[in-house]
């Protein structure tokens, strides 16, 4: 059986971002130069993203590649990484 949970936390890393910039999933893929389906196949965790797909998030929004996938925020702009550090934790 495969391991979500690596999945799950991309997802989430993904989904915060995308709300953090208030668009839909529509325009932020098309921002980005992906489509829809496959952002919210990443924001669901039924897709890992690829690292064509990071870099695309990293080229367009400045999403570090350690923190889509490790979650290291402290690559990212000084004011993502406050957010990220600031965000409710979830239980």
């Amino acid at each position: 059986m495969e391991n979500r949970a690596p999945f799950l936390d991309i997802a989430e890393r993904i989904r915060w971002h995308r709300a953090t910039t208030g668009m839909n999933q529509t325009d932020y893929a098309k921002r980005a130069g992906i489509k829809r389906s496959q952002l919210s196949n990443w924001e669901t965790g039924h897709q890992r993203i690829s690292i064509d797909g990071a870099r695309a998030l990293r080229k367009t929004y400045g999403l570090s590649l350690d923190f889509i996938y490790e979650g290291i925020a402290d690559t990212l702009p000084m004011t993502l990484r406050n957010a990220w550090l600031d965000k409710p934790s979830v239980s």
